[in-house]
């Protein structure tokens, strides 16, 4: 819920160590009018300082990771996860892969950098940047050392520190199988010193640490290709290696090449002392990407930490037009070097020296560094019925509130509509006669089929607002689907937040493309609509279908012994509350992402070949809500397995720490229909029967002699967790009731069933 309206947008693209200092101060004072959004693949950034400890074992992967939805959250600011791969100086654009383009006002880069590979062969080899990547590659390996004897040859090409640190990490890891002689660990550099640059103490310190873990050193020798069996040398010497990982120079994005920024011969962004791009008043560079044109600067993370508050300062300085600061890196600074063990050297100025003592010291300051970013305070949404309706119409030297109408006077714009709507590529179909631009939509219907309609309307649950077109759009198809109807046309009404122009024709253009991008895909044509501020984002869509008379599905109709059937997981209204309140975890919320922004057309065609004789959609009344609307018929009931009911990850935990949906309690009042609830009550899955669904899955009543097969068929066809949760059973209750098992599969519960049938007979 917005406090002030926005009307400029500050875009940062990449979450390294800068970006994150920035979010965080924003979080402590930000400025009002100013939107911040932070574009990344990640929704969490690595602290590098702390890497080689996470590969020795020393942290957990969340140790040492940021996690960016929680800190954009903190600090106010949209997160967008997503891929830049080129800007648009003129039109002021960031393109990002698979969506529309972002516009900003003023730009930051902090996509820092990755090793060089223009070694031929390097596409065989391992970098261990983006550290996300490598991760994975990290734990697969121990899983492989641990379950196999066969002996393995690891090489890291470059001597530099981050080398260094790498190579004693992983022979403290491995450091059984190093001794037994089943694992080497070689460190291999082209120049004489190891680590580079450093002074002599520091590097005699360095050779006995590696000595002492086993990691064999090769000095002086250049690696001229990456072959299946290892490297080359150039003389031509074969080093045998059974993988092969890169800690060299580092290099720019490839993408920043066609950027039209001024770049260094490296590839790096040119900046001036201010962190401004060369030539570029509203574009800033920072950390790794950044290339100082008057003395450039070693790749390192102290430079980017202390571009934190330079960046902070300038960011704010050129929107309110105060003066801007200019970044003075240190002559020298403390460098720790960790080194497998709870050991690190200490270096500067020329002195150096080893130690657990220092490993603990910069332990001390790396945990404090990261606690920075975990105990900022979040404050939740609240609903505000005082809130200024007053917005800034211009931007530049005058300031002129103007209060903003109600009735037709809170429609959107002419002209900030017709520029949304100019690009986006809408459907068409073949049975709209008039849409988009007419007073009304006018369809023509196939005189043999059934006109199937259904609205929704959803707040924003992100603050992508292309995710949410995306999402609400999903949600609303999911009715039709249901139904085992074909979309044919949509109309929606958007509510924009107040804010000048410039961000409404953003906003909108970013909503409706979101929404039109999954219509497309569903054959699915916008027939019009209607726009209005307000208070916050929401989009409704009224959604038409056709069906075949005499294929269409309800959700009344289940039969004794059916199978029920569920297509995706349970927990969005317990990640999403847990994440309003700033204490989900990012993986937690790109997962329930993922499983709403799962279509449901496919499961819903896969049960309706299976023979479905029931089929609803689970959303806001949850699975037991949805259930006992299907049970709504004579002597019916259901059997549900916990063991078998799939979950979200991340919704178990956020259910045990007593994050609920504001919906809850009143989806609660379908406990009564439990005949056992002590069963569960003590589980996690009790509270999720009553867990509101946005996007949520299809539920079927299938006939058993095709369950398996349906199940078999929705895994294949991309419902990696569609699975048999229970069984369509026979009660002599007056009303529908649930019963609960912890476990057990559904062919016992059937057995049973008809057992309980017979002896009452």
């Amino acid at each position: 819920m917005q406090e002030h309206p926005n009307y400029q947008d500050i875009v940062l693209v990449g979450g390294g160590h800068t970006h994150a200092i920035v979010l965080q101060m924003w979080a402590m004072n930000p400025l009002p009018g100013a939107r911040l959004t932070l574009v990344s693949p990640q929704v969490q950034t690595a602290y590098s300082g702390m890497l080689p400890g996470m590969v020795a074992g020393h942290y957990s992967l969340d140790d040492t990771h940021i996690d960016l939805t929680r800190l954009c959250r903190a600090a106010g600011a949209r997160f967008i996860q997503a891929c830049a791969h080129n800007i648009d100086l003129e039109e002021r654009k960031i393109s990002l892969l698979g969506r529309p383009p972002l516009e900003y006002d003023l730009l930051s880069l902090d996509v820092g950098a990755t090793p060089a590979r223009e070694l031929p062969g390097s596409e065989l080899a391992v970098p261990i940047k983006p550290i996300g990547h490598f991760y994975r590659f990290w734990q697969k390996l121990q899983k492989h050392v641990q379950k196999t004897r066969a002996p393995l040859k690891l090489g890291i090409v470059g001597g530099g520190a981050g080398g260094c640190e790498l190579a004693m990490a992983m022979a403290h890891a491995m450091e059984e199988q190093i001794y037994s002689g089943r694992v080497q660990v070689h460190l291999i550099h082209a120049a004489a010193q190891i680590p580079q640059g450093y002074p002599l103490l520091a590097r005699k310190l360095m050779e006995r640490e590696l000595d002492q873990l086993g990691v064999q050193l090769h000095r002086n020798w250049p690696v001229a290709e990456i072959t299946e069996q290892g490297v080359r040398n150039d003389c031509g010497n074969l080093l045998e290696l059974d993988q092969v990982l890169l800690s060299t120079n580092a290099c720019a994005p490839p993408w920043l090449a066609n950027s039209g920024l001024a770049l260094d011969e490296k590839g790096f962004v040119l900046v001036d002392r201010k962190l401004r791009a060369q030539g570029r008043q509203e574009i800033f560079a920072c950390g790794d990407v950044a290339s100082f044109s008057s003395e450039p600067l070693p790749k390192a993370g102290v430079y980017a930490v202390r571009q934190g508050p330079i960046l902070f300062h300038n960011l704010r300085s050129s929107l309110i037009g105060r003066p801007l600061k200019a970044f003075r890196p240190q002559k020298s600074f403390l460098s720790l070097l960790s080194c497998g063990g709870k050991r690190a050297i200490a270096v500067r100025n020329g002195m150096a020296a080893a130690g657990g003592l220092l490993w603990r010291w910069k332990d001390h300051i790396d945990r404090t560094f990261m606690q920075r970013f975990s105990d900022l305070p979040i404050a939740m949404e609240e609903m505000s019925g005082t809130q200024s309706q007053e917005i800034l119409t211009q931007r530049d030297g005058i300031s002129l509130a103007v209060m903003r109408c109600n009735g037709c006077g809170a429609k959107v714009g002419a002209e900030v509509l017709r520029r949304a709507l100019q690009n986006l590529p809408t459907q068409q179909s073949e049975y709209l006669l008039r849409g988009v631009g007419d007073d009304a939509a006018v369809i023509d219907l196939p005189a043999d089929q059934l006109l199937v309609q259904s609205s929704d309307q959803l707040r924003s649950l992100v603050a992508d607002p292309w995710l949410f077109g995306r999402i609400a759009t999903l949600h609303a198809l999911s009715d039709l689907f249901a139904m085992h109807a074909r979309p044919v046309s949509a109309q929606v009404l958007a509510t924009l937040p107040t804010a000048a122009a410039e961000i409404t024709q953003r906003d909108l253009q970013q909503l409706l493309a979101g929404a039109i991008y999954e219509l497309n895909r569903h054959n699915c044509a916008l027939s019009g609509g209607h726009t209005a501020e307000g208070v916050e984002m929401q989009l409704g869509l009224t959604v038409n279908g056709l069906a075949e008379r005499d294929q269409l599905l309800e959700k009344i109709g289940a039969r004794e012994g059916d199978c029920l059937i569920l297509s995706k997981p349970l927990g969005v209204g317990t990640i999403l509350a847990a994440e309003g309140m700033g204490e989900a975890e990012g993986r937690w919320v790109q997962k329930a992402l993922e499983c709403m922004l799962l279509s449901n057309a496919n499961a819903a065609e896969m049960f309706a070949q299976h023979g479905a004789h029931a089929l609803t959609d689970v959303t806001g009344f949850g699975l037991l809500g949805h259930l006992l609307e299907m049970l709504d018929a004579d002597n019916l009931g259901a059997t549900l397995i916990a063991e078998q009911l799939p979950l979200i990850s991340g919704a178990a935990k956020c259910i045990e720490r007593g994050w609920l949906s504001s919906l809850q309690p009143q989806n609660a009042r379908a406990y009564t229909a439990v005949e056992n609830p002590q069963e569960w009550q003590s589980l996690p899955h009790w509270a999720l029967l009553a867990d509101p669904q946005t996007s949520g899955g299809l539920l079927a009543a299938v006939p058993q002699a095709h369950a398996e097969t349906c199940v078999r068929d929705l895994l294949q066809s991309g419902c990696g967790q569609a699975a048999i949760i229970g069984v369509i059973t026979h009660t002599n209750n007056v009303q529908s009731s649930v019963h609960l098992c912890r476990n057990g599969n559904w062919r016992q519960l059937i057995t049973r069933d008809n057992e309980a049938v017979q002896s009452q007979v």
